[in-house]
C-alpha cells in the first residue's frame, strides 16, 4: 500500500528546532494550532525541550526526533543526554557539543549510537509519541559520516520511523543511492524530495517579500510523490535575538506559512498536505 497515486503531489511542512528556545516553541505550537504545520522535529538536548515534549505529548502533535551533535550558537549552549567514560571529539571541555559538524567526523560509531538512542529513548519517556527522525545541521550526513547513516538507518528500522532521507538530490542534503538502497533492505520509508528554506535573505528592502516568493515558488513546481519542505519558525523576540542573528530569517518564517497567498496556493496546486505520521504508519503496516 502507498500513499496518493504516481501525480500526487503530497507535503509534509515541517518545523525544526521545537525545543531550541521559547520563541521557537511559541510559534511552533501556534503553527500547530492554526494548521499552517503538518510536523515538527524535537531537539532533546536543548533548554526547552521540556516544554516542547509536553505540548507534543498533550496535543499529539506530530513530532519527531532532531538528532543533534552541535550547538552552534556562541552565547546559548548544549550537550549531550549520555554520559560517556571517556573523552568523545563531539564533547567539548565543557561538556557542549560542537559550534560545527567538523569534529563529528572523528566519532567512533558507538558513540554516535548511544546518544542517537538516548535522545529517542528520552522523548518517548517524556511521552513524545515519536513520528520520524532527522538530523540537526546534517552532522551525521556529510563528509565521511556514511557508517553513521548506517547506524541511523538501523534505528529507524528498530524503531519502526522514517527518515528524512530523500530519494531524489535534494540540496544541502547528500545523496547517496548506497544509503537508500539500504533504507529500503531495512523497510525504512523515506521522502521523494527534501526543500529546506534557506537562511541567507537578500540585502535588499524587500526581504519578507522575498521569503513569500520563495515558498510560492517551491509550492508552484512542486513535484509529484512525497516532498518535506523545512524551515525554522520563531516568533520575534528579545530572547530570539539574544541566541542568533538567524532571528529575522527566523521570524519570516514563521509568518510565511500564515500567509493567505500561501495557503490558497496549496490549495490552487492540489496539494495533498501529510504528516510524517502517514509514513510511520506505512512503514509498521498499521
Amino acid at each position: 500500500m502507498g500513499l496518493g497515486n504516481g501525480d500526487q503531489k503530497l507535503l509534509i511542512i515541517n518545523a525544526d528546532d521545537f525545543g531550541m528556545c521559547c520563541s521557537t516553541n511559541q510559534a511552533i505550537e501556534t503553527l500547530f494550532e492554526e494548521k499552517a504545520i503538518t510536523s515538527s522535529s524535537l531537539m532533546m538536548t536543548c533548554p526547552w525541550m521540556t516544554q516542547a515534549a509536553n505540548l507534543a505529548n498533550t496535543h499529539r502533535f506530530d513530532v519527531g526526533v532532531h538528532l543533534t551533535f552541535t550547538s552552534e550558537w556562541k552565547d546559548y549552549k548544549w550537550g549531550p543526554i549520555s554520559s560517556f567514560a571517556h573523552p568523545v571529539p563531539f564533547v567539548d571541555e565543557f561538556g557542549n557539543f560542537p559550534e560545527d559538524v567538523s569534529p563529528i567526523g572523528l566519532a567512533i560509531v558507538d558513540d554516535i549510537k548511544q546518544e542517537c538512542i538516548a535522545q529517542i529513548e528520552c522523548a518517548l519517556l517524556m511521552g513524545v509519541d515519536v513520528t520520524h527522525l532527522d538530523i540537526h545541521m546534517l552532522s551525521l550526513q556529510i563528509g565521511s559520516a556514511e557508517p553513521f547513516m548506517s547506524t541511523v538507518i538501523e534505528l529507524c528500522a528498530n524503531y519502526g520511523l522514517p527518515l528524512r532521507m530523500p530519494r531524489q538530490p535534494s540540496a544541502p542534503i547528500p545523496h547517496n543511492e548506497k544509503l537508500i538502497r539500504l533504507a529500503d533492505t531495512k523497510g525504512v520509508k523515506l521522502p521523494d524530495h527534501v526543500v529546506v528554506l534557506p537562511f541567507q535573505l537578500p540585502s535588499k528592502a524587500q526581504r519578507y517579500s522575498f521569503v513569500i516568493e520563495y515558498v510560492s515558488e517551491c509550492l508552484r513546481n512542486l513535484k509529484p510523490g512525497i516532498t518535506e519542505i523545512v524551515f525554522h519558525p520563531s516568533v520575534e523576540s528579545n530572547e530570539l535575538r539574544a541566541i542568533t542573528d538567524t532571528w529575522e530569517i527566523r521570524h519570516f518564517e514563521y509568518m510565511v506559512f500564515r500567509e493567505p497567498l500561501i495557503q490558497s496556493i496549496i490549495r490552487e496546486q492540489n496539494i495533498q498536505l501529510i504528516g510524517w505520521k502517514e509514513l510511520r504508519s506505512l512503514q509498521r503496516g498499521d
